[in-house]
């Protein structure tokens, strides 16, 4: 539905949104519908769990929606065959499917809400072993006649679309005898024995055959590729090509040509090269018309290359698609498919992951957990094999590293529950079979226990993760890297992934039998699709965003109120992208001075998340660490310390004590000890924020810079001047070193130092005097802007 202005496009992408919504949300109530009619009857004995049983798909037309059903295999090796962008489809390879990505996104529509409208119609439910694909094929004969589009009509969502879909309603309770009577309950406590020996040997088999399985598995030939890396490779081409204009421009501007690089004896390389151009041209007059002919034989035949090229391209896209190409000046439309994929290739290599890599070390992109590190890979058409080359990358960004094997961890321990649960035949076994894989992947070391079977789970679980990391990472495991596993954060992601509820409470893992089946509560569905949104809205939060970056708060306040106004009216008032665009609003105006209307969006920021994403997602942590800063600002501080101390909980929960964010959320903390009087609190959250920045970041970098500022005001407090000087002179030169004296946090930090070198040369002034000391409270005066780098995302 192509739409030339930008009420068009939002009253489009409005109807594109609802019916999208719609269509998740029905289709997700009939894939769990349909899924638990087979439940009861899949009672088949366990000599046909290996994915012999029940191989068969099951096919469920409504109206113009198909669902088809199939049995997961009990096969922890198996990679999934359904996936959102068509590679399920039959008869398509993966080279087929590589180019097709690659083409899909270097023509991407910007301006388009979705880029691809067969993924738009599918979604992927995973549920208590099944996997059901809901679909509406674009090839299907629709049984009702499809209206045009100003005709669509459709029903506004109740309540603004607040939890629409309340995936956690569908959930598959496994405790339904606790109700019964006191003795069940009893009996549930106290774990049978044998039955726990029985479900263990059942776990241990699955995971020993499917190493079997993933050592003989042959390596894919063809490397995968996202629709999203093709987009950015345009965009990058893109800015290449203005930089080198804006360079070439400047060049032009100067006196005395030189190369850069090249060194100062090469300064008059271009006058030179011009006279020689001179003189190659003259003698070019006089070459005999037998090499001209050949020079026009030759540009003809590449002429000709190239129009073949732009033809066998002009065959596989749409003409509007080939055109927008074509106008990107990129120059790829006269590259043959074949060219393009290794020449995507070689960009993803040399400049997509190092970039990524740059990007966590400035924190424009600080990752706290798996899903916010997928994110930023994806979004990157980065493909999450790579993690092991981004471990390889971040030698210097340890925490980083650390991320990237949790999640990688994580990945491994997922294909191992997932297979348990289809390998489970009988409902009523799924918990005890879902507590010993737990007990499993999360046991003790040999030297924290000296039973003999951990030791045996342990080795299981080592080699496990030694043969999957290397097949399916490239990435060799490391004993080192045991040591730094937080086991309460797999817990964690292998609940979001598998979709696993457990009892809230603190299991001892250090013990053998840390779960029980009591403990495994419910599994809830895992769904997957496209997200549907507004494509102006994202356009104008990312201008938001680049005006806030650069200083020019007037435009990021006009752009952000914007976006928000859009992101309402397509995604109604309840939407996360609506609370991300609430959450930027705020930052923006919390740097104008409006603290009130910056706290009253970041609250409406918060509501939205904790009620659609969840406590603990990283959108609420940041919230929660935001807001705290606004109410400090507001002199609320032992409301601020409160959802500070929350957002630092959620922190160590996710990510650890070792994070560049736990350390700024160390420094927020340590602002508002010191708001209460509690100077000495204060000033030991500051010296460990500095000596995680300073581990993880550098010596030299601005966020270490940050911590040594704030130590410096904390010390003022104390009226310590001396150290206050101390600390700002160490601000001041990594700051002049990494921004340059221009730069307005740089100029702060001078005039900080000149303020503490006077307080300090009043003090001895005093000392000598013996008159009383000055007044030595500075906490109205606020902070440096470079303690602002409250990193979130």
């Amino acid at each position: 539905m192509p739409c030339k202005t930008a009420e068009e496009r939002q009253v489009r992408d409005r109807k594109a949104f609802l019916l999208h919504s719609l269509f998740v949300d029905v289709g997700v109530l009939k894939a769990i519908a349909a899924i638990q009619n087979l439940i009861p009857d899949d009672k088949s004995s366990h000599e046909k769990t290996n994915g012999t049983a029940s191989s068969v798909p099951h096919t469920q037309q409504i109206g113009d929606m198909k669902i088809t059903i199939t049995k997961d295999k009990a096969d922890a090796s198996s990679k999934s065959d359904v996936k959102l962008d068509g590679s399920q489809a039959p008869g398509v390879s993966f080279d087929e499917l590589a180019k097709r990505n690659l083409l899909k996104g270097i023509t991407a529509d910007e301006s388009a809400t979705v880029h691809d409208t067969a993924t738009l119609g599918v979604v992927v439910v995973k549920h208590c072993g099944y996997t059901a694909v809901v679909q509406v094929p674009l090839d299907a004969q629709l049984t009702t006649v499809v209206p045009a589009q100003q005709d669509i009509h459709i029903e506004d969502q109740p309540e603004g679309g607040s939890n629409a879909l309340n995936v956690n309603s569908l959930r598959m309770l496994l405790q339904k005898s606790c109700v019964q009577s006191p003795g069940a309950v009893q009996r549930l406590q106290s774990s049978d024995p044998e039955e726990n020996e029985t479900t263990t040997n059942f776990v241990r088999k699955i995971i020993t055959d499917s190493m079997q399985n993933l050592e003989a598995e042959a390596p894919r030939e063809t490397r995968p590729i996202r629709w999203e890396l093709g987009a950015c490779w345009v965009q990058h081409l893109q800015n290449q090509t203005s930089e080198k204009a804006d360079g070439k421009k400047s060049d032009e501007t100067k006196d005395v040509p030189t190369v850069k690089g090249l060194g100062k004896q090469f300064g008059q390389l271009k006058e030179i090269k011009k006279k020689s151009d001179d003189k190659s041209g003259k003698s070019a007059s006089t070459k005999d018309s037998t090499s001209l002919n050949t020079n026009d034989a030759h540009s003809d035949n590449t002429a000709s290359t190239k129009e073949d090229k732009e033809a066998i391209l002009q065959k596989a896209l749409t003409e509007a698609a080939f055109q927008r190409l074509k106008e990107s000046e990129t120059g790829l439309h006269a590259k043959s498919p074949d060219e393009l994929i290794e020449m995507a290739y070689k960009y993803y290599d040399d400049t997509a992951l190092p970039k990524l890599v740059a990007d966590f070390g400035s924190l424009e992109l600080s990752p706290v957990d798996g899903r916010t590190l997928t994110d930023f890979m994806h979004t990157r058409g980065l493909q999450m094999r790579s993690l092991g080359q981004v471990v390889e990358l971040s030698d210097k960004l340890p925490h980083i590293q650390s991320l990237c094997i949790h999640e990688m961890v994580v990945r491994a321990f997922k294909h191992i529950v997932r297979a348990v649960i289809a390998a489970v035949d009988d409902i009523n076994d799924m918990a005890q079979s879902v507590a010993s894989c737990l007990n499993i992947l999360l046991g003790p070391f040999p030297e924290e226990n000296n039973d003999g079977k951990c030791g045996e789970d342990h080795n299981l679980r080592q080699k496990w993760l030694e043969v999957f990391l290397m097949k399916r990472f490239g990435l060799a495991w490391k004993d080192d890297y045991s040591l730094d596993l937080r086991k309460y954060a797999i817990l964690r992601g292998l609940c979001h992934k598998v979709g696993l509820e457990l009892v809230t409470k603190d299991y001892d893992m250090d013990t053998p039998h840390a779960f029980r089946k009591s403990d495994i509560i419910s599994i809830v569905p895992i769904y997957k699709h496209v997200a549907c949104s507004s494509a102006d809205g994202r356009t104008l939060l990312e201008s938001s965003k680049t005006f806030l970056d650069k200083g020019k708060l007037e435009d990021a306040v006009n752009y952000g109120t914007k976006a928000l106004a859009k992101l309402v009216a397509v995604c109604g008032p309840y939407h996360r992208m609506t609370a991300g665009a609430y959450s930027l609003l705020a930052v923006v105006l919390y740097h104008t001075g409006d603290f009130n209307q910056a706290t009253i969006y970041q609250q409406k920021a918060l509501d939205i998340n904790e009620r659609e994403l969840g406590l603990d997602h990283p959108d609420t942590m940041k919230s929660y660490g935001d807001l705290a800063v606004f109410y400090y600002r507001l002199q609320h501080t032992e409301l601020a310390l409160k959802y500070v101390n929350r957002a630092l909980y959620l922190l160590h929960l996710t990510c650890g004590p070792s994070h560049p964010n736990t350390a700024a959320t160390y420094i927020n903390v340590a602002m508002m000890e010191e708001g209460l009087g509690n100077v000495h609190v204060a000033l030991r959250y500051l010296h460990e924020a500095l000596k995680c920045n300073q581990r993880l970041l550098g010596v030299d970098h601005i966020q270490t810079a940050a911590s040594y500022h704030a130590i410096a005001i904390a010390l003022s407090l104390m009226e310590a001047y001396s150290l206050s000087v101390q600390h700002e002179k160490t601000t001041l030169r990594i700051l002049q070193s990494k921004l340059g004296s221009e730069d307005l946090r740089t100029q702060d930090a001078a005039a900080w130092l000149e303020y503490f070198e006077s307080k300090a040369l009043e003090q001895q002034e005093a000392a000598r005097n013996g008159t009383p000391k000055p007044d030595a409270s500075i906490a109205s005066r606020g902070h440096l802007r470079s303690s602002r780098l409250h990193q979130s995302r």
